[in-house]
């Protein structure tokens, strides 16, 4: 066993999936390694193209109240998968879509979740091909998407090395203001659903693809995506930027009203989908050029280190955070979200 084969079997969530693996016969060109990617991928026969797939559910998240319109149930359900392609720097074909509608619910939830998926879908410039819907006792949409990304274009998790510099799309905490705001049952004035519409991004990906060595989504929130990709590559982060740099204005609020830490919700396991990834010193020059020229602003937030898997926040008030305890601590209550909550804001604050 590998080191991190036995870093990632640390986290319980990858123990599930790993047994999962071991159980499944596995597809004998498939590149990726199982964890090391956002997407599967297989090379397409006769070409230089790469299929891109995967599948996600939204389900939890509605039965808490994190989502209760409809349209944000649909344009999450699509987000979720599409954020998954960017991650690997696919273009997406389109989803694929399974709904299940409460018994009884009127035809205008279905109408909602339906304009949600389309407007997600539109934004990333594709489309819903088909699907299934079924009913239950409550909604759950699950989304599977389809793309393809050159082969010399594409991005895993795996290739980060001490020394490159750590970068996101934009800035985080917004998916852990959301499930606050649902379980502290904060005003909308403070951070209304309706403002959370993450994109998956793809425009920013098809420059990212050209110059990073490691790329996962924040679908988890950061600290569980950098605990990841140092556990995956031996490495540790830095995170030197400030807080207040880091973690977006509205998560901010959030936290400020609710008289938390911060990390609070960058730790939390509802993320907001922006890219994390890392780019070698050797390329940063070219990777600012493209960047200015594409109109993209990455937000530098720090560096990979020797050590692993550590990773530190070192402005501020500077800590080192166990990354295992932190994306272990839903299990370890049980799965109440209330109580996980609330054990999280306990252990930021003694950390």
């Amino acid at each position: 066993m590998r080191l991190s084969d036995n870093a990632l079997r640390e986290i319980a969530e990858n123990r599930v999936l790993s047994l999962w693996g071991a159980l499944l016969s596995r597809h004998p060109d498939q590149l990726n390694r199982p964890h090391g990617a956002d997407a599967e991928l297989i090379p397409l026969a006769g070409t230089d193209r790469i299929l891109a797939t995967t599948i996600d559910t939204i389900a939890e998240e509605i039965a808490l109240g994190f989502f209760e319109s409809p349209e944000t149930i649909g344009w999450m359900g699509a987000t979720v998968s599409l954020s998954d392609l960017a991650a690997v720097g696919a273009t997406p074909l389109g989803l694929v879509a399974s709904v299940t509608l409460p018994r009884g619910s009127p035809p205008e939830f279905q109408a909602g979740i339906a304009r949600g998926l389309e407007a997600a879908c539109r934004a990333a410039g594709t489309f819903v091909l088909g699907g299934d819907t079924n009913s239950g006792d409550v909604a759950v949409i699950t989304s599977a998407g389809i793309g393809t990304v050159h082969r010399d274009r594409v991005m895993t998790r795996v290739g980060c090395k001490p020394g490159d510099l750590v970068f996101a799309t934009g800035p985080l905490g917004l998916g852990g203001a959301v499930s606050a705001r649902a379980l502290f049952e904060l005003p909308p004035a403070l951070f209304a659903e309706s403002e959370f519409r993450p994109s998956a991004r793809f425009r920013e990906a098809t420059v990212i693809a050209r110059f990073a060595s490691a790329c996962i989504d924040t679908s988890d929130a950061l600290i569980a995506a950098l605990d990841q990709l140092g556990r995956l590559n031996g490495v540790g982060f830095d995170v030197d930027a400030s807080l207040d740099v880091v973690v977006a204005p509205r998560a901010l609020a959030v936290a400020k009203a609710l008289n938390v830490d911060p990390l609070v919700l960058l730790a939390q396991h509802h993320g907001e989908f922006e890219l994390v990834f890392t780019v070698p010193t050797t390329r940063i020059a070219a990777f600012d050029s493209a960047t200015a020229t594409a109109g993209f602003a990455p937000l530098r937030i720090g560096v990979v280190t020797a050590e692993t898997p550590v990773l530190r926040f070192l402005a501020d008030r500077p800590r080192t955070l166990d990354g295992a305890r932190i994306r272990n601590l839903l299990d370890a209550v049980g799965g109440d979200v209330r109580a996980y909550l609330a054990a999280l804001i306990e252990l930021m604050r003694s950390a």
